[in-house]
């Protein structure tokens, strides 16, 4: 049987969706606030140190605080949550790019002021920032993406398979990706070795669901590119 998939990023959940929809139609300034130091203003503060720590932007924490720079980032998200619209998908979603452009936007101007003050020695011009943030804005979609991803399949496994020894090999596939972060060396003959140990099954028999999951990757890559969501039913 599938295990049961664990659960990640339990500080930012569908209540915050809610919580900024009802946050955006209240005409009480009371009842928002109170919406708004309970369910929104801790995930913000939380998705903005995870960030600020993921993208690392040198050039803006060389001139403020760490906590100065989350303070602000938080901010920028508090006067942005009338532009939800919870029908073009998840609210963490929305607020995780526009944290991203925020801080690269932010990081931008940091460095021209710098460059513009500091003597041409003092800056770093191997270095290209811009594309060292954007390389880690796309390392943390392809995260987000396939834990999505790993989810979906998890919870479809038995209507994309019908096959029980199918649905094992699944299971084993999944479970690789799900530990991905604490696997050193990852190749396709150690993950053939891997599943063949776990199943009993032949080669050609783990070819065939890998060569499925392969297919559903792709399709709902596209999706989540365009809309940041997977699309359900499959």
């Amino acid at each position: 049987m599938p295990r049961k998939k664990k659960k990640s990023n339990n500080y930012y959940t569908k209540i915050q969706d809610v919580a900024i929809c009802a946050y955006n139609k209240s005409d009480s300034s009371v009842q928002r606030e109170k919406i708004y130091r309970r369910f929104i203003y801790p995930p913000f503060l939380k998705l903005a140190e995870n960030l600020i720590n993921k993208m690392k932007p040198t050039y803006i924490l060389n001139k403020c605080s760490f906590q100065d720079l989350q303070t602000d980032l938080v901010t920028y998200l508090t006067a942005r949550l009338d532009k939800f619209k919870p029908h073009a998908g998840k609210s963490y979603s929305y607020y995780t790019r526009t944290s991203f452009n925020y801080l690269i936007a932010e990081n931008q101007k940091a460095y021209v002021k710098l460059k513009q003050k500091s003597a041409p020695i003092d800056i770093d011009e191997s270095r290209n920032v811009l594309i060292e943030m954007h390389n880690n804005e796309m390392r943390i979609t392809l995260k987000q993406f396939m834990d999505a991803y790993i989810d979906y399949c998890q919870d479809n496994l038995n209507y994309i398979f019908s096959n029980p020894a199918d649905i094992h090999v699944a299971d084993s596939v999944l479970h690789i990706f799900e530990t991905r972060e604490n696997i050193e060396e990852f190749n396709k003959k150690a993950l053939y070795v891997f599943i063949r140990e776990r199943t009993g099954l032949q080669t050609n028999n783990i070819t065939r669901v890998i060569k499925t999951l392969k297919q559903i990757y792709e399709v709902k890559f596209k999706e989540y590119e365009q809309t940041e969501f997977i699309k359900l039913p499959f």
